[in-house]
Parts: C-alpha cells; structure tokens; sequence
C-alpha cells in the first residue's frame, strides 16, 4: 500500500510546481482563472475576441496596441471572471509570463485609488475644478472619439501639473460609469498620445494603416452617456 501512496503523493508534488500552488494573496493561477472564464459564456465570449483582436500583440509582431485590442480588452474586463485574468499569479508557466508581458502596454494604468474618489477630491479643489471646466470644454471631440485638438493636449498638460488632477490620469475606473470612463480613457491614450513615444500627435498627422482609433459603434451607449459628462466630470 505504500507504493501506491506514494507515487500519488508525488504525483500531487509534480502538479503542484506545473501550475502553482495556493497564492497567500489569493490571486487565481491563470490557468485556473482561464478555466473559470471559459466556464462563463459572457467572459469566454469575450476572452476569445481579446486572442483574436490582440493576436500581433500577443506573437510579438507588433508592440503598439490598436484600438480593437484595447477594446477587447475593455469588454473581457467588463466581465464576472475577467479582472482574474488580469491578476492572475503565472506561477512557474514561461508562456504565461511572456503573454502577460507582452500584453501589458495595452492594459489601463493601475491605482489604488478609484476614478469616482479622484472626481469628488478634484471637485473639492478649486484650482483642479477650474482645470475640469476647461477640460470638459476643450475635449469635447475626444468624448466622442472624433480626434484630440491642441487646445486639449495642451489642457491635458496643463492638468498633469495640478496635484489633485494627477490622480484623475491614474485611478481606476470604478462604479456606475465604468464603462464609459475607460472608453475615455482609451480615447485619450489612442488620439492624443502615442502608445509606444507618448509623443502627441498633431492634428493633422496620419495613421500608420493600423486601426487606431476608436468608433463610436464600439460602445454603442457612449453617446448618451457623453451627453450627461458636464454633470459629471470624467477622468483624464
């Protein structure tokens, strides 16, 4: 009998340096946390449009993220199971630590503090508050994924020198409007700022042939909801 015994326990030893053994921070092991994603239909949707839409990204070929990447990404972290594929602990997996490195230039910056927070804290100071009236007004296009003036890059900079502003380009997207203040978000990095310079780009600079931009059609809801961002500042 102890043979046997002990050929399981090794077999249980193996596993456990394959795939990872409980993380103190209980952070899902990916293969675990892909598991759980497939096991939701919304997320397992969702996961394989994020291998379709970012597969250059994901081989290596290209470095700099398009919009139908970022977009994808947006949608799968939208999701029940998603935002573990995010934190998920790759263990002792190469191709794990490869993809999720290779992928990282396309995720939202991180922050402990969430983007309704930063909202109410700007609101309550004055020089951030005047500095939000002049952003709603000067970005107005970017709200709508149209292009992002020069008037608004320099609002932008402008608001990057304001302490408390600082905190909109950083927090989390959080709450009720999510959604539309990652869209945002993505607009801004994707029309006024280069992904891979963080140079902006001149009104009248063009493309390099891959999709950049985003499309309203991408966030059918954004348009009604950009209608109501004068009540209710968006983040940077």
């Amino acid at each position: 009998c102890r043979a046997p015994l002990l050929s399981w326990l090794v077999f249980i030893f193996i596993l456990g340096n394959c795939f990872g053994s409980p993380n103190p921070n209980h952070r899902l092991v990916c293969w675990r946390a892909i598991l759980k994603c497939h096991a939701e239909p919304e997320c397992h949707y969702a996961y394989d449009q994020y291998l379709y839409a970012c597969a250059s990204v994901l081989s290596g070929e290209r470095k700099k993220c398009a919009s139908h990447c970022i977009s994808s990404l947006i949608q799968l972290n939208l999701t029940r199971s998603g935002p573990a594929l995010e934190d998920c602990d790759c263990a002792t997996d190469p191709r794990c630590r490869r993809t999720k490195q290779a992928i990282e230039p396309c995720m939202p910056r991180t922050s402990t503090m969430g983007c309704t927070e930063a909202r109410l804290q700007c609101g309550l100071d004055p020089a951030c508050s005047s500095a939000m009236k002049d952003y709603l007004f000067h970005c107005r296009k970017l709200f709508g994924g149209q292009r992002c003036t020069e008037s608004c890059r320099r609002t932008i900079a402008s608001m990057r020198s304001i302490p408390k502003a600082q905190q909109l380009d950083t927090c989390v997207c959080d709450g009720t409007e999510r959604n539309i203040c990652e869209y945002i978000k993505v607009s801004m990095r994707t029309l006024c700022f280069d992904f891979r310079e963080g140079s902006g780009f001149a009104d009248s600079d063009e493309d390099d042939g891959e999709d950049e931009y985003f499309e309203p059609e991408d966030y059918p809801n954004v348009e009604n909801a950009c209608a109501s961002i004068s009540a209710s500042p968006m983040p940077l």
